[in-house]
C-alpha cells in the first residue's frame, strides 16, 4: 500500500466510467432521527469554516486498486448498490440551519446505480485532473451522495477509485473497502452469494455515542486530564519551530518513507514488547527521545489515536471510530529507550481509558479551550496501525493498492506509521513553511535514527543534555 497524493497520481489511460448514484423514488427525503457523531459534526464545522473563509479544502478520502481483466460495469453497479445498502452512513448526509446540525437519509429501496462510460481518456495527467474535480465538487458532508466512484478500463487490468466524505469513513474503513468491494463484485460475476457477515450500522453508533457524551460533564474522569494537557501547553510532537503564524494555517506537504524492514518490523515489535510496551508506546517513545535529544524537551506531549470500535457488530463497518486523546510521560532522567518506553506504555494505557471523553464535547464545557483551536484545522496526531490485520492485505500489492491524500492545510505536524508484510513506513504530513522545509525532515532524520537502532541493538541511549541546541536545528 502507497500513500499517493492526488497530484502525483499517474494511472494509466483506458475508458473512463462513473458510477452515477441515483435516487428511483425521487421524492421529499426525510429528516433522519439519529445525531452527526462528535467527529461528524467537528469535520463538518471545519469543513463549514473553511468555505466561509473561502479556504479551498478536500474532505475526502480515497482508495484506488485495480481488479483483473476489463471490468464489469453492470456487476461492479449492482456491488456498488449492495456496499452502499449494507453501510447505512452512506444513505446519509447533513444539512445546517440556525437550530444546529442535521442528518438527511434515503430509504435504501431508492438507490440506483449506473455505470456512465466519459470515453477513452488518453493520458494520466487527464484521469488526475478529472478526479480531482469530480471528487472536491461532489463529495463532501452537505450532499448525497457522499461518495463517488470511477473506474478506469483496460483489457488485462481496470482500475477502481472510491472516495467518500471522512465523516463516513475512517482509516480502518478505508483499508476494509478493497476486500469487501472485492468479495461483492464477484459474486455478482459468479451469481452466488458472497458470504459475508452482517455490521453494524454507523449511524446507529452515533446515536449510542450521543447518550453517551451527554453524561459527561466537568466531574468525568478524563475531562480534568484534557483541560491541564491544553493549559500546560497543548500538543508539541515536535517541539522544533516550524516557522508557523499563530492562527494561520498553511499548505501541507505530505512525506512518505520506509523506516524498517520486514526483519527489523518483527525485532522493534519483539524489543517493544520485551520492554512492557506496544508498537504505539514504542514510537511515542521514540518521538519522545528525538525531542529531547534536539531540543530539550524534558517530557512528551502529543495527540494520539485509539478505536472506538467496542462492539462486535462495528469492526467492519464503515464509519468514523476514532477519537484523539492527550499523551504525555517524561524522557528526562531516563537512560534509554528501554525506560522511556515504560513511562509511554503507562501513559498510553492511561489515554486509552479517554476514548470516550472526546476534545470537541470538552469543549463544550470548557468555551475558553475552544478558543485555542485554530479555524478551520484539525488537531496533529500520531498513529500506529498494523496493516496486515486487515482483510487480503497481503494482495495488497498486486493490486496496487494505494491511498489517496487530497490536498489541505495544517499548521501542526502529523504523523501515521503503518506496518506493512514487506515494510514499516511513515507519513507525515506538515505545513509547507520555510523553516518546516528544514526543520521536519531533520525531525524525521532522527526519529528513523532512534528507530532503527532499537530494532538493530534492542535499545537506544540517550545522548548527554547539556548543551541543547536552540531553536530553529539548522
Amino acid at each position: 500500500m502507497l500513500m499517493t497524493r492526488m497530484v502525483e497520481y499517474s494511472p494509466e489511460p483506458g475508458e473512463l466510467v462513473e458510477f452515477e448514484v441515483q435516487d428511483t423514488a425521487g421524492t421529499e427525503w426525510s429528516e433522519h432521527p439519529e445525531p452527526p457523531s462528535w467527529v461528524q459534526q467537528h469535520h463538518t464545522g471545519l469543513w463549514l469554516a473553511n468555505q466561509a473563509a473561502g479556504r479551498t479544502t478536500s474532505p475526502w478520502v480515497c482508495i484506488a486498486f485495480d481488479l483483473p481483466g476489463r471490468l464489469d460495469t453492470d456487476a461492479m453497479a449492482a456491488a456498488l448498490e449492495t456496499w452502499a445498502r449494507r453501510h447505512s452512513t452512506l444513505l446519509t448526509w447533513f444539512a445546517a440551519d440556525d437550530s444546529g446540525l442535521k442528518r438527511y437519509a434515503m430509504p435504501p429501496e431508492s438507490l440506483a446505480i449506473r455505470p456512465v462510460s466519459q470515453g477513452e481518456v488518453e493520458s494520466s495527467t487527464e484521469i488526475r485532473t478529472h478526479l480531482r474535480e469530480r471528487l472536491d465538487t461532489s463529495v463532501n458532508p452537505m450532499q448525497w451522495p457522499p461518495f463517488a466512484v470511477t473506474a478506469v478500463l483496460r483489457d488485462t487490468t481496470s482500475t477502481l477509485v472510491y472516495a467518500v466524505d471522512h465523516s463516513h469513513c475512517d482509516g480502518l474503513s478505508l483499508m476494509l473497502v478493497f476486500a469487501e468491494l472485492r468479495a461483492l463484485y464477484q459474486a455478482e460475476l459468479d451469481g452466488t452469494d458472497p458470504g459475508l457477515p452482517e455490521v453494524g450500522s454507523y449511524v446507529d453508533f452515533c446515536a449510542l455515542e450521543r447518550e453517551r457524551l451527554a453524561q459527561i460533564g466537568p466531574d468525568t474522569p478524563g475531562v480534568d486530564r484534557w483541560i491541564d494537557f491544553w493549559r500546560e501547553g497543548g500538543d508539541q510532537t515536535v517541539p522544533l519551530d516550524l516557522g508557523t503564524e499563530p492562527g494561520k494555517t498553511y499548505p501541507s506537504l505530505i512525506i512518505e518513507e520506509d523506516v524498517l524492514t520486514a526483519v527489523e518490523s518483527d525485532v522493534f515489535s519483539q524489543v517493544c514488547k520485551a520492554s512492557g510496551g506496544g508498537s504505539t508506546a514504542g514510537l511515542l517513545a521514540a518521538l519522545a527521545i528525538c525531542g529531547y535529544e534536539l531540543n530539550g524537551s524534558e517530557s512528551y506531549r502529543g495527540l494520539t489515536v485509539v478505536n472506538t470500535r467496542d462492539e462486535a457488530r462495528w469492526y467492519g463497518a464503515q464509519g468514523w471510530f476514532i477519537n484523539v486523546v492527550p499523551i504525555s510521560f517524561p524522557v528526562a532522567g531516563r537512560k534509554g529507550f528501554a525506560e522511556v518506553i515504560v513511562e509511554a506504555q503507562r501513559a498510553f494505557k492511561e489515554a486509552r481509558a479517554m476514548a470516550g471523553v472526546p476534545l470537541p464535547r470538552v469543549a463544550e464545557l470548557y468555551p475558553d479551550l475552544a478558543a485555542q483551536f485554530v479555524p478551520g484545522a484539525a488537531p496533529p496526531m500520531v498513529s500506529y496501525l498494523d496493516l496486515r490485520h486487515a482483510p487480503a492485505s497481503a494482495d495488497w500489492p498486486g493490486a496496487d493498492l494505494r491511498i489517496m491524500a487530497p490536498p489541505g492545510e495544517t499548521r501542526e505536524v502529523s504523523m501515521w506509521l503503518n506496518r506493512a508484510w514487506d515494510r514499516t513506513f511513515l507519513n507525515t504530513k506538515y505545513p509547507d513553511t520555510e523553516t518546516a522545509r528544514t526543520n521536519v525532515p531533520i525531525f524525521l532524520e532522527r526519529l528513523h535514527h532512534v528507530l532503527r537502532e532499537v530494532a538493530r541493538n534492542g535499545d537506544y541511549p540517550i545522548g548527554d543534555r547539556a548543551a541543547a541546541p536552540a531553536d530553529p536545528v539548522v
